[in-house]
């Protein structure tokens, strides 16, 4: 049976800004783009390649064969409109289902076998260490990396390489969420989000790590300390994580190491998620990541208590002073949906809605109880925040 190809077509077309502007149950729906700069509609019989200037549409069944005349003229479609060549856009369609991060080290023409051998090998070292901070964040690993992390790891593809210096792009396919069985009580509203696939955590896992130390270690360009290092471990940095950059950056003819990403478009992302992570291989930036991978083999005595994730479900009801949200966050030794229960206040629910609908991180801290047949819950009244908030007022508040 050949492959019905239409939500990966509708999901592209949803990450590259067109609109369904007519549905048709059971028909062809139609989709419109309007490309930027512009303010009109396709007018009808025009040339497909003027109609660029003025916006584009076309209608998408419910099923479109892969590999048929329909999926060709489709694909030539979504090309003409964005400008682009069409092999672009097959490569896009292929990769709608995938995660991607592009390892990239700077090169002319070639680079020493041994350098990409040391990069693709801290490429599947960083990947492993994000797997299992993704179950539950630590500061250093040690030899008890998560077995289900492993297991998302091994799925994990290398795909052709890419122009623009070298470009080692590790794909991992996204599995579609199992739907959450959950009965609302009468009289509460009830809102919910679909949960984050396990691939997706690892993933985001990796790049807010990065980026949580180029900005809280690599920009101050100071010597790294207990809280900035704290603000990684959070966001899912471990020892192990900077020790595979750390190889990477001692090659002596790598001048530059990035990890880059792209999310892929059947799953929502927060559309503040990291980019791209540059790190220069000077020698100012390889001692900052020697240091800070010195100073998380020291375990602490107090480890951080939070829980990060996104929100899934929120239940509010009218004229009560609190709410109930759930935070998703794997289960210990399952592979199975976890979740955290947490109480929060009326005023903070707009806020929350947003940040689910928008599939943000955000982080809780506080003491997690637990009760058998129960979901786990924060003690006491919290207040989530974005990640990325999350940091810069635990740096503020512990200056004070």
């Amino acid at each position: 049976m050949s492959e019905n190809m239409a939500d990966d077509l509708v999901a592209l077309l949803k990450s590259r800004g067109w609109s369904k502007v007519e549905e048709n149950p059971g028909g062809s729906d139609l989709w419109a783009y309007e490309a930027p700069g512009t303010g009109g509609s396709v007018a009808a019989e025009t040339d497909e390649r003027e109609a660029v200037a003025h916006g584009s549409e076309m209608y998408v069944p419910s099923s479109v064969t892969l590999g048929s005349f329909l999926w060709s003229d489709l694909l030539e479609r979504i090309a003409i409109a964005h400008e682009e060549p069409l092999v672009r856009v097959e490569r896009a369609v292929e990769l709608v289902r995938y995660d991607v991060t592009r390892f990239r080290v700077d090169g002319r023409q070639t680079v020493p076998l041994e350098a990409g051998a040391t990069v693709i090998g801290s490429a599947f070292g960083m990947l492993r260490a994000a797997a299992t901070a993704a179950r539950r964040t630590r500061q250093m690993i040690g030899s008890s990396y998560s077995k289900l992390g492993d297991e998302i790891v091994r799925e994990a593809k290398l795909a052709h390489t890419e122009d623009g210096s070298f470009v080692f792009p590790v794909v991992l396919k996204v599995s579609p969420p199992a739907p959450e069985n959950h009965e609302p009580l009468d009289g509460v509203s009830y809102e919910s989000a679909p949960p984050e696939s396990p691939e997706r955590r690892v993933t985001r896992t990796l790049a807010q790590a990065m980026a949580a130390f180029d900005k809280h270690v690599l920009q101050p360009g100071r010597e790294p300390q207990s809280l900035a290092l704290d603000q990684v471990v959070i966001a899912g940095g471990t020892k192990e994580l900077l020790a595979h950059v750390n190889r990477a950056l001692g090659e002596p003819d790598v001048s530059w190491f990035e990890t880059g990403f792209s999310w892929a478009p059947v799953e929502t992302v927060d559309k503040d998620a990291p980019s791209a992570v540059m790190i220069p291989a000077d020698a100012e930036a390889r001692e900052l990541v020697a240091r800070s991978v010195k100073l998380l083999s020291s375990p602490k005595k107090n480890p951080l208590q939070v829980v990060t994730g996104p929100i899934i479900h929120i239940s509010h009801a009218p004229g009560e002073l609190f709410g109930e949200i759930a935070i998703q966050t794997p289960l210990q030794g399952s592979s199975r949906l976890g979740r955290i229960e947490v109480q929060v206040r009326r005023e903070q629910l707009s806020d929350i809605h947003d940040w689910m609908n928008t599939a943000k991180t955000v982080v809780v801290q506080g003491v997690v109880e637990r009760s058998p047949g129960k979901p786990a819950r924060i003690r006491g009244i919290s207040e989530p925040r974005p990640l990325e908030e999350t940091m810069l007022f635990t740096q503020n508040e512990s200056t004070l």
